[in-house]
């Protein structure tokens, strides 16, 4: 978060899915310094009680997940021109792995693919002022975003 006092923080939508897993595994979105992860949210299917655990912490959010389908996301705090992270997927999984920034009216600032069968990949989305959102529309954009 940043220190000078004319800074203004704005909010951004961050989303990590990955659909048709073939194999549990565990995802961890670790953005870099100059923001905070707030409220968020995960969608899984189908649901395994020993195979599901989610933990969101305000520099890192992590997802175990059975095989199947994972959409999850979290509100972005932050006043830096940059969104920039890593993701990691342990043991790598059979599909893409996408992860989704989004701006003001639900747009897409940036996507990183990961793809299928590599374990981890560093992510970088430079932003505008003009994209950030203000905290209700981007819990919004984050709970349309987790519940498809």
């Amino acid at each position: 978060m940043s220190t000078d006092p004319m800074s203004t923080e704005l909010y951004y939508s961050l989303t990590v899915s990955a659909v048709g897993t073939s194999t549990s595994a565990y995802y961890s979105v670790t953005p870099t310094s100059n923001l905070q992860m707030s409220q968020g949210g995960v969608t899984i299917a189908p649901t395994a009680a020993a195979t599901t655990l989610v933990n969101l912490y305000p520099t890192e959010l992590q997802i175990q997940a059975p095989p199947g389908f994972l959409t999850g996301g979290v509100t972005i705090v932050t006043s830096a021109d940059v969104i920039a992270g890593r993701i990691v997927v342990s043991p790598p999984v059979n599909v893409e792995v996408i992860v989704t920034l989004y701006g003001a009216g639900s747009t897409q600032l940036g996507q990183f693919i990961l793809d299928p069968e590599t374990g981890t990949g560093v992510f970088s989305f430079p932003t505008d002022p003009k994209e950030g959102m203000t905290a209700a529309e981007a819990l919004k954009v984050m709970q349309q975003q987790t519940q498809r």
